[in-house]
């Protein structure tokens, strides 16, 4: 049985999908030189209950497009984990009212960025090996 080469393009949405869960779980918020931090799961705490399912909508979408990765004929699927986890992304951060957006970005943690990052990865692979 002769094996299947597969390019690394072959896993981008996987690898975004997984940095965007470890953007999730390492500090998104870091104020005070690094001493208080805030994660994903401690951000679920805050706001009202649309906030908190935004905001776990983010780690449930990065973490079920990493699954259907290994499902057959999952394309539309895979699709739909990359939406609802950009789209609770984007309604945390337009809706962050109760401290605002630019005193929000002052406080920005690696996690954040890491979120962005597998977001941008996620996509391209996405649309470079639709099947």
């Amino acid at each position: 049985m002769a094996k299947k080469s597969v390019s690394i393009t072959g896993y981008l949405y996987v690898i975004g999908m997984a940095i965007t869960a470890i953007g999730f779980i390492v500090p998104v918020f870091s104020a005070f030189g690094g001493n208080v931090t805030l994660n994903g799961f401690d951000l679920v705490g805050k706001g009202d209950s649309v906030m908190k399912i935004a905001v776990l909508l983010v780690f449930i979408g990065a973490v079920a497009g990493i699954v259907l990765q290994f499902v057959p004929n999952n394309s539309l699927y895979k699709l739909i984990a990359l939406i609802v986890t950009i789209a609770g992304g984007l309604y945390c951060f337009l809706n962050t009212n109760d401290i605002g957006i630019k005193l929000a970005g002052k406080f920005l943690g690696i996690g954040f960025y890491l979120i962005i990052i597998g977001w941008c990865i996620a996509v391209v692979g996405f649309f470079l090996n639709r099947k």
